[in-house]
């Protein structure tokens, strides 16, 4: 059986992780921010239909894939990535 993956909804959150990527170029403390998108992506994809462990896998992976994809120039557009994929909690 196929495991339905929420990928609108972790692309979503996904694109927020990276708007504040982008915004921690510039040198601004984006740890509380992320803080509370990694939350808020927890709260809603553990109360999907689908297989909650699937979908925080699948968006701790993507965050990973998005830090590790960064240019090594840019360790300031990478951190916030990292960040947010230690702050995912898969029990």
């Amino acid at each position: 059986m196929d495991v339905h993956i929420e990928e609108e909804m972790i692309s979503e959150y996904v694109n927020k992780i990276q708007a504040l990527a982008v915004l921690a170029l510039y040198g601004q403390n984006v740890d509380s921010p992320i803080k509370s998108v990694v939350s808020e992506a927890c709260y809603f994809l553990l109360r999907q239909r689908s297989d909650a462990t699937a979908n925080l896998l699948a968006f701790k992976s993507r965050l990973t894939k998005m830090g590790n994809d960064a240019h090594y120039s840019l360790p300031e557009y990478k951190k916030p990535f990292e960040y947010a994929a230690s702050l995912v909690a898969i029990h």
